[in-house]
């Protein structure tokens, strides 16, 4: 069962919104890595996309010098050789794909053929490697309004069904950790788009479980990947 306090949960929660595959977002996560040396992570990925990910980059030539890498992946990177505690907190893409099978009427599957994109002729990447990323995050959220126009469904599944499970995720880390006298400190990596959400609940954590409930979301922990420091061997004297 998750246990869930009636505290702000932003008190422990840092929240970073990404462009995903920018060299912002990149260097943004480096950054905050290396300034708050957190010991413990969290990223918008489950497990099948983390290995996905990881693996392309441990076997690609440019891994030094790439500049497509993502930034959850180069979140874990900046860890370095050190104690840390990585969670994958977001539903798998096999949920995800099946939910919106499931949640999508009749009305919505005859209009498959709209693009869900807000049009503009703005370059969303290009806008926020330049800085204007309040601007991006305004344009997305037309996107989204507009995408729930015509397709509720799967909008619901892509932003407010994961929103739910992910703040439930990061509420149970905390709880846990404040349950074993710690003060935890969970610098978390998601997309920009789910910012908002995700604090709205962290700050109002009883309406998770009801989130849960009207969802019909069953809660599983998140995945714990722990990074442990390796000592270098010292020469004897």
């Amino acid at each position: 069962m998750i246990q869930i306090y009636d505290t702000d949960y932003n008190e422990y929660v840092d929240l970073i919104g990404t462009a995903h595959f920018t060299k912002r977002s990149l260097n943004d996560a480096y950054e905050a890595i290396k300034s708050w040396k957190p010991k413990d992570v969290a990223l918008e990925l489950d497990w099948r996309r983390f290995t996905q990910l990881n693996t392309a980059c441990i076997h690609c030539p440019r891994e030094q010098s790439c500049k497509g890498i993502c930034e959850f992946i180069g979140a874990t990177q900046a860890l370095g050789n050190t104690n840390a505690n990585i969670w994958l907190i977001d539903m798998t893409e096999k949920e995800i794909r099946y939910r919106m099978r499931q949640r999508m009427t009749p009305f919505e599957r005859s209009r498959r053929h709209i693009p869900l994109r807000y049009f503009t002729d703005e370059n969303p990447v290009q806008l926020w490697e330049q800085g204007f990323k309040e601007q991006v995050i305004n344009n997305s959220k037309r996107q989204i309004e507009t995408g729930r126009k015509y397709f509720p469904s799967v909008w619901g599944v892509l932003i407010d069904e994961r929103n739910a499970l992910m703040a439930a995720r990061l509420a149970s880390i905390t709880s846990k950790a404040l349950d074993a006298g710690k003060e935890p400190n969970i610098l978390t990596f998601v997309g920009a788009a789910h910012v908002e959400g995700i604090k709205n609940l962290l700050h109002h954590p009883l309406q998770i479980r009801d989130y849960l409930r009207t969802f019909n979301l069953h809660y599983t922990d998140p995945t714990l990947i722990r990074r442990v420091a390796v000592k270098e061997p010292t020469t004897p004297g």
